[in-house]
């Protein structure tokens, strides 16, 4: 009875991040009272909702900074093989490019799992979300299609 939903997306504030697939054409279907139990469907699923839009965000940021890690790794790596006159300034320089690389390397692989857990957040509350505003409509007397 659920559908796949696109993935949620922290920054739609305003639209709904699910749209139920009812059909129009069925016997007594008002176009009015349909867009007034939805709108009380929606708000029985407010907090699945938000729980959805939050994890969005989390795996937002964690992408950011996963980005951030990588190409701090990569400007680290770099650095580390940079030709330098003298033996004290190419060791310095290696030093901190491998010290660069990895944090840069721990930046991004925390950054990564943090985006996982928002991502997998975000996915199980849109799911609970979606099944909230059915099970709702079709309390309500509404066929669903999907």
């Amino acid at each position: 009875m659920l559908a796949a939903a696109a993935p949620v997306r922290a920054q739609d504030a305003q639209g709904s991040i699910y749209e139920p697939l009812v059909d129009r054409d069925a016997r007594g279907f008002k176009e009015k009272k349909y867009a007034k139990d939805l709108a009380f469907c929606q708000n029985r699923a407010a907090p699945q909702e938000s729980a959805a839009r939050a994890g969005a965000a989390q795996a937002q940021a964690g992408a950011q900074q996963a980005a951030a890690g990588a190409a701090l790794a990569a400007a680290g790596s770099v650095a580390r093989y940079m030709p330098v006159p003298g033996l004290g300034a190419a060791n310095g320089l290696w030093a901190g490019g491998s010290a660069a690389d990895v944090a840069g390397n721990m930046v991004g692989a925390s950054g990564a799992a943090q985006g996982a857990q928002g991502a997998a957040t975000a996915e199980m509350a849109a799911s609970d979300y979606r099944l909230v505003i059915d099970r709702c409509l079709e309390r309500r007397g509404y066929v669903l299609l999907r």
